[in-house]
């Protein structure tokens, strides 16, 4: 059994859910949205939403409601799990805990048999009740107490035709109806068609009464369904949308139809309630289609009563409906009303979600649109494919990347995904020996370009200016020292500016550098030094002088000497305003903290003994509450603790390497928040986020320094920063701090396979044709030409078009590419599958033709940045479904069969024939010798290369049908997968018994391991986000690392761990299941066990890293309990230190989350 660590890299941006209303209290209304494993609740300010929590959900959701009781001061939020758990809850809030969830409910329906429907759940609106259609036959009637603590269930059968199911349901309702009237309006799909019917519910009797009315003539292709509240005069009823038709019905059997173009060929994924007047029955809906089309459907009830009888006019209609086009958006999960035309609009498949005003006559200059964008809410698109590459940018260090293939309305359907942080747009200047630099501002340079640097090395300093991409040095005058090293400078006001050098500290005037006062000390050399505001510390072997820097004069204040030579020295405040000073000594090691104001030690000693120098020292507070102190060891380990202000003293030790040479610290503004520079060899960025550090790696090498570039006095919000190399210094904008950098490229048309070469300037792919999409009505008036497919070549590193490939042969869709590198050349091979219509003389078939279906491949070279046709080969009657390489050979995987082909110099050789028994074969992998077929129906192949016959034989097989939508092989006899209901599955060989079938020596692959994480996983590739170049020496060795992507834009990591580590986490994680509350006092196991159509169990072989990331949070005594039960035994320990005391596990924790 494999051991796998699973966890979040990123979570789904992607919108499930989302209602605005009195969530906390009842008197403000807050935007609710569901991701898939986050709640998030937002607050409207003006015209912007602002997140105010972010709650943690389970995996395993399948539906989410919310609505408000009658006679209840606030909305609840009615939750249903995969396993039909219902959960009600409410958001409550105070000033200790802030915004947490308070589980009024929980419950389980009986499953008899599987969820075969998608939950619909809709709420009455004068009782106390909701119904909720999980299975075909019955509907599932909850009614609420007073108080939401007790719920009553029972069903109520729905008996229809067989393969009947049903699309939609809503109460009806009309001005002067009893609160007791349940009217329910049913859309439902049978093998004759769809049909709307109402019918009452009789909830005393636990009966659904026979139909009032029943409408069967509707559009085949109806994909919503709409309650329509009656006036005086029309009755209730319900509009159904289709193919370019909008059909009413209500109860006396009053049908209305209207045909609109802007409704050609839509499927409704959302809708909401724009206005709605129950007394004059008009009604306005905007619709978003799965294209990305918004839509308004106006409906008016008609106030004046029919004539009688009805066809003595025959003009008098129900009501009258309007549709009117809004525009194009993102296609759309859901549509909210948050305010007076205010839209949020939660994305389907990405890759952004979006916060609209709508136009109340006029369009948008720029994009004819009626509605303009207020707010985007980014994030990454469904994930069609991923691709792990290297320096796909051009940037100073080797870095890890994937590129990811997403989904997207307008074609910006390929995002660069990596974990670093950039430098963008770095000017170079080749200067080396710098060890410290500062940056200089004055009232001339004010509102210009122009900065003034002042740089130091071993033993000397200069002056230097840059103007735009001009640096040059320059000669400052006055009394600047600069045949010393300087230690400290800084521009103290906009006249005055300090300078400490070995043998003095100098006070002098900005900016002619004329010397004020100058404070020596007799004999002895200043080592190091540490400013705070007017304050500053200098040390000289074990004496620390503490200065007062006034406008024209230094004041010695105090004097305190240590047990030995001080190596690094800190100067900070508390919240009160005391100060302290941190050192650090040579001898020991030691890190101690003085108080200033008396010179007394008051703590020793805060870091074990025995270690590596101290060499660099930062305390700094992140915000209000957080307050860390960081120590760069000369190692290039990090120590750091929270400082606890109440009792003075560094609490909570850790460690974490950041490089493996000295590191130190600088202390920079970006984004509006306080963030610290560790320079070292792999320099990264320390921030925090939630109240948790996150360590960022930085794509330079080698920092020696940095400089941010500064306001006198403060630190600014610019984020341009000086970085001081060993032989250069580069200056640029440094990116928003976080962890994963989502870079999205927009190339115009919607990439579907993409295909690399590591020795390639190129990258190739296959698209639809270019701005196809950028017409924004042309989805809704021409979409063949979305259907088009196209054959890309990009520059690697801008992704600009340098040529392109169209077949000739119109019935040609490109399915699959990959890159051929044989004989000396480099080809790029393309498979396809064509519809051909052959006329039947035999037997003729509707209008006949019959369809066939045939492949070719198609071998092109890129000469001279133009594709030439070299060869192409057609497979009879078989699609190719996808292809690859094999040294000198060629795969290619068609609907039934696995070809082998050789290249003759100016041919394909006719191939060798594998026949798989599956269908449709999808998923091609080939790791060493062994090759994977997957099917898109149930069967896994397992075919060793021979290289004496130079074809492939069967060693293992499956065909059980997992429903694999994602397959990759982990090695010669193990393969890894992800279904369409969330599950990751590990499949590996088991010897088959004799005599079994007649598979003789193959094997046969069964599952050794297995987890639900929620969302369908539709690449999985081997591969990392992280460089091991930017992390250095970890705790865990790591066997073997996967990157995955889901359905719904989420990114995953997989690492196989050793046994040891992964039975410690296992202990771990049993601790934190049994204890963790989770949404709705919902099960955590039942969230992880596999839920397929073959087989259900608890999570096993699986790891869950974003459950362990509880442990991190975990106080030092609550962790020592929970590994007093777990014994490690030190004979087949793996790890680097076989004792389990907490900091060892702490740091094999971080470790872990510092890999993704």
């Amino acid at each position: 059994m494999a051991n796998n660590y699973i966890a979040t890299a990123h979570p789904s941006a992607l919108v499930k859910f989302s209602a605005f209303g009195h969530f906390v209290n009842d008197k403000q209304q807050h935007l609710l949205t569901v991701k898939s494993r986050s709640l998030e609740l937002f607050a409207l300010e003006g015209e912007e939403l602002v997140e105010l929590k972010k709650l943690p959900i389970p995996c395993t959701v399948t539906g989410f409601w919310s609505f408000r009781p009658k006679n209840h001061g606030k909305d609840v939020v009615v939750v249903l799990s995969r396993g039909n758990e219902l959960a009600v809850f409410e958001l409550m809030s105070d000033l200790v805990n802030g915004i947490k969830i308070q589980t009024r409910w929980t419950g389980k329906f009986p499953a008899p048999e599987e969820l075969k429907m998608e939950p619909l759940a809709v709420f009455h609106p004068e009782q106390r009740f909701m119904c909720l259609a999980l299975y075909a036959q019955r509907l599932e009637i909850v009614e609420f107490s007073a108080d939401l603590k007790t719920l009553k269930c029972f069903p109520i059968r729905y008996p229809s035709t067989d393969g009947s199911r049903i699309l939609g349901m809503d109460f009806l309702s009309r001005p002067g109806s009893a609160a007791s009237d349940s009217m329910l309006a049913v859309l439902q799909t049978t093998r004759l068609g769809h049909s709307l019917a109402f019918c009452n519910l009789n909830i005393k009797t636990k009966e659904k009464e026979k139909p009032v009315s029943t409408y069967s003539k509707l559009d085949p292709e109806v994909s919503l369904m709409l309650a329509i509240p009656g006036n005086d005069v029309v009755p209730p009823g319900a509009i159904a949308i289709g193919n370019s038709t909008i059909q009413y019905s209500n109860t006396s059997k009053q049908p209305v139809s209207v045909a609109s173009p802007f409704l050609t060929k839509i499927v409704v994924t959302a809708h909401c309630v724009l206005f709605k007047d129950p007394v004059t029955g008009v009604i306005s809906y905007l619709l978003g289609g799965a294209d990305g089309r918004l839509v308004l459907v106006v409906v008016r009830l008609n106030t004046k009563p029919s004539p009688a009888p009805l066809t003595s006019d025959a003009k008098w209609k129900a009501c009258r409906i309007n549709v009117e086009f809004i525009g194009v958006a993102t296609a759309a999960q859901t549509l909210t009303v948050v305010g007076h035309g205010l839209v949020y609009l939660g994305a389907a498949t990405g890759p952004v979600s979006l916060l609209i005003k709508l136009r109340e006559a006029s369009r948008n200059p720029e994009t004819k649109f009626y509605y303009d964008i207020l707010q985007t809410f980014t994030g990454l698109g469904s994930i069609l494919e991923l691709h792990v590459v290297r320096n796909v940018e051009k940037q100073s260090l080797e870095q890890a990347s994937l590129l990811a293939v997403t989904a997207d309305t307008f074609g910006k359907g390929l995002t660069i995904v990596r974990n670093s942080i950039n430098l963008q747009d770095p000017v170079d200047v080749p200067v080396s020996g710098m060890q410290k630099a500062w940056v200089t501002s004055s009232p001339e340079s004010a509102g210009t370009t122009s900065r003034t640097f002042v740089l130091s090395d071993f033993t000397s300093t200069c002056c230097c200016t840059l103007d735009k991409d001009d640096f040059c040095e320059t000669d400052p005058g006055g009394d600047l020292i600069l045949t010393s090293r300087t230690i400290l400078f800084h521009q103290l006001s906009d006249s005055l500016c300090l300078q400490v050098i070995s043998s003095a500290v100098r006070l002098l005037k900005w900016p002619q550098f004329e010397l004020v006062q100058e404070w020596r000390m007799e004999n002895l050399a200043i080592t190091v030094a540490s400013l705070l505001k007017h304050v500053l510390v200098v040390a000289n072997g074990r004496t620390i002088h503490m200065l007062h820097i006034t406008s024209n004069a230094i004041l010695p204040l105090r004097t305190h000497t240590c047990t030995n030579e001080i190596c690094a020295l800190e100067l900070f405040a508390d919240h009160a305003g005391d100060q302290f000073i941190a050192t650090g000594e040579w001898i020991t090691s030691n890190v101690s903290i003085i108080q200033c104001s008396t010179m007394a030690l008051i703590q020793e000693n805060i870091q074990p003994t025995g270690d590596v120098l101290p060499r660099s020292l930062m305390f700094c507070r992140f915000s209000e509450e957080i307050s860390y102190f960081f120590v760069g060891r000369g190692d290039g380990n990090v120590d750091y603790f929270i400082f606890d202000e109440t009792n003075k003293e560094m609490t909570e030790h850790k460690r974490i390497p950041l490089g493996t040479r000295l590191v130190t610290f600088i202390k920079f503004r970006a984004q509006g928040q306080v963030n610290v520079f560790a320079c070292s060899d792999r320099p990264s960025v320390i921030s925090c986020r939630n109240g948790k550090l996150l360590f960022s790696n930085v794509n330079i090498r080698d920092a020696v320094d940095v400089c941010p570039f500064e306001v006198t006095g403060d630190l600014s919000s610019s984020d341009d920063l000086m970085v001081v190399r060993e032989s250069s210094i580069s200056m640029g904008h440094l990116e928003d701090i976080q962890k994963i950098h989502f870079i999205p490229q927009h190339l115009g048309f919607q990439v579907f396979r993409l295909s690399l070469d590591a020795e390639s300037p190129t990258v190739a792919a296959i698209g639809d044709k270019k701005d196809c999409r950028s017409n924004k009505f042309a989805i809704h008036k021409s979409p063949e030409c979305v259907d088009e497919r196209l054959l890309y070549i990009l520059d690697r590193h801008s992704f600009e078009i340098i040529t392109t490939f169209q077949s000739a042969d119109a019935m040609d869709c490109l399915s699959c590419l990959c890159h051929w590198r044989v004989a000396g050349r480099s080809f790029l091979v393309v498979g396809t599958e064509t519809e051909r219509q052959i006329p039947d003389r035999t037997e003729k078939k509707g209008d006949g033709l019959e369809k066939k279906w045939n492949g070719h491949l198609i071998v092109l070279e890129l000469i001279n940045d133009k594709l030439q046709i070299i060869y192409t080969y057609t497979t009879t009657e078989e699609s190719v479904r996808n292809v690859a390489s094999y040294g000198d050979l060629l795969l290619a995987a068609t609907d039934n069969a696995l070809l082998t082909f050789e290249w003759l110099g100016h041919q394909l050789d006719e191939p060798n024939r594998l026949e798989t028994g599956g269908s449709l074969n999808c998923h091609l992998d080939v790791v060493d010798d062994t090759v994977m077929l997957g099917d898109v129906q149930k069967s896994v192949v397992l075919a060793k290369f021979n290289s004496t016959t130079r074809a492939f034989e069967v060693t293992a097989t499956d065909y059980t049908n997992y429903s694999f939508v994602s397959l990759m092989q982990r090695n010669n006899q193990t393969v890894m997968g992800g279904d369409d209901r969330g599950n990751l599955m590990v499949l590996a060989t088991k010897k088959s018994e004799n005599g079994e079938g007649d598979l003789g020596n193959q094997q046969a692959l069964e599952p050794t391991s297995w987890i639900s994480f929620g969302d369908p996983v539709t690449s999985i590739k081997r591969g990392s986000l992280v460089s091991p170049e930017s992390i250095g020496d970890v705790s865990v060795r790591i066997v073997d690392s996967f990157v995955f992507g889901t359905s719904k834009g989420q990114l995953g990591i997989i690492f196989e761990l050793e046994d040891d580590v992964f039975k410690l986490l296992k202990h771990i994680e049993a601790h934190l299941i049994n204890q963790t509350q989770s949404l709705g006092a919902m099960d955590l196991a039942s969230s992880l066990r596999f839920n397929g159509r073959l087989m259900e169990q608890s999570h096993a072989g699986f790891v869950d890293g974003d459950l362990l990331k509880l442990a991190r949070d975990m106080r030092s005594s609550e962790l020592e309990a929970v590994l007093g039960s777990f014994k490690l035994a030190p004979e087949n320990a793996n790890v680097k230190n076989p004792s389990l005391d907490v900091g060892f596990v702490q740091k094999i924790l971080d470790d872990l989350s510092r890999l993704h």
